[in-house]
């Protein structure tokens, strides 16, 4: 009995496997570090079964998109898609309470004033406002009657006041206590006993079942932004800190973890900058695939240039060289940043007028959906619907139909 296998026996069985096996059966041989780093086979393979192709046994998530109303830029419109073919579930319009420097502010700058997605989790999505001035962090079920509900303040610890320079949330489930948790890092100036300005590093986690915040040593002083990419990924929220181009150095290009288990603080570092010479400017994201850490990297340039997008995978935490190109998608015009990925390697865009599109990379179409914001304002994730009751939190009001 022959032992050969035909190609496309091996690139079948090959496609069943997690990407992170793929990568290192690339030493096999020859053929297969042919086979495998061909980008034919990455492109209509790979990213099709091994990494994004949903589990048909597991219940399909809904897409959840948000947008900023373009002609009220104090309402915030949830569209609630179907995993299998994007028709609207249904729309929650929220409308945001009134802030005195809203009044002040365009259609464009209110973007950064709104609430923005931190993470969804087991049917609970966390929010909290982007501007620093406000810093309210809110749990919703939006297929729930409780409403849009604010966690109660934090007392900053007999420090009323505090000129606060980075502001940032996380939000994820601890399935050791069986609890969702917020997680909260500030970064904040302090008066020292000589009356001097020092900058002091605060973290605090909220336990949804006890209904409190408490307090957490912060061993590695960061400054985390608001609009830092970020990502929740099982146990673990992860920040993409120093995403600024190509001035960025080893030092600040880092990923800084929370293990909502262990409440405890990680960190891996991103490829040397160098690697990234040949993008020019360039942005990056997290995003999760298949349970791997995974970055997204693209230029920021005009909207009327070509876009490229690169994905690139982590096979080991705290591993800076386990980083891996996996595939490159484009180029495409009118595109101007990525939003996430959806079934067969599809993928969720922002154009340059603030419209959801739908790309194939397969059969290279472009698809215009009907969801549309103020640009820079639209936000993609998954959601899975569940009953999870949320108790003694206050609603916010002003919520109505379209």
């Amino acid at each position: 009995m022959s032992s050969y296998l035909p190609e496309d026996v091996v690139v079948r069985i090959l496609s069943c496997l997690p990407p992170k096996s793929l990568i290192r059966f690339r030493s096999v041989s020859k053929a297969w570090l042919f086979l495998i780093g061909n980008p034919d086979f990455f492109s209509k393979n790979l990213l099709n079964q091994s990494i994004l192709t949903q589990n048909p046994t597991s219940r399909l998530p809904l897409i959840l998109v948000k947008a900023t109303h373009k002609s009220n830029p104090g309402k915030q419109i949830y569209s609630f898609l179907s995993h299998w073919n994007l028709d609207i579930v249904s729309q929650v319009p929220l409308n945001l309470p009134e802030s005195p420097d809203r009044r002040f502010l365009n259609s464009t700058q209110c973007v950064y004033y709104d609430l923005k997605i931190v993470a969804s989790c087991n049917g609970l999505l966390c929010l909290y406002h982007y501007y620093v001035g406000t810093r309210d962090i809110y749990i919703w079920n939006p297929f729930a009657p409780s409403g849009l509900n604010a966690l109660p303040s934090v007392s900053h610890h007999g420090q009323p006041e505090l000129t606060v320079l980075t502001y940032s949330v996380g939000f994820g489930f601890d399935p050791r206590s069986n609890d969702f948790k917020v997680v909260r890092l500030l970064a904040f100036l302090s008066t020292t006993a000589s009356f001097l300005l020092d900058t002091h590093y605060e973290a605090e986690v909220y336990s949804m079942r006890d209904g409190s915040w408490r307090l957490l040593d912060l061993l590695v002083p960061v400054n985390i932004y608001s609009d830092s990419p970020t990502v929740s990924l099982g146990g673990l929220f992860l920040w993409y800190l120093g995403f600024h181009y190509d001035e960025a150095t080893e030092e600040d290009e880092t990923i800084f973890a929370f293990d909502f288990s262990d409440e405890v603080f990680r960190k891996t570092r991103f490829p040397d900058a160098s690697v990234f010479r040949d993008y020019g400017q360039c942005a990056r994201t997290l995003t999760g695939l298949k349970g791997s850490i995974a970055m997204l990297v693209f230029p920021r340039a005009p909207s009327n240039t070509k876009f490229c997008l690169d994905l690139w995978v982590l096979l080991e935490f705290g591993v800076k060289e386990s980083w891996t190109r996996l595939i490159s998608i484009g180029p495409l015009l009118d595109v101007e940043r990525p939003l996430g990925f959806w079934n067969n390697g599809q993928l969720f865009l922002e154009n340059s007028e603030g419209q959801l599109v739908l790309y194939d990379p397969y059969t290279e179409i472009k698809k215009n959906l009907p969801i549309e914001g103020v640009k820079g304002s639209l936000e993609v994730d998954l959601y899975m619907q569940s009953p999870v009751a949320i108790n003694g939190a206050v609603e916010i009001k002003g919520q109505d139909n379209l």
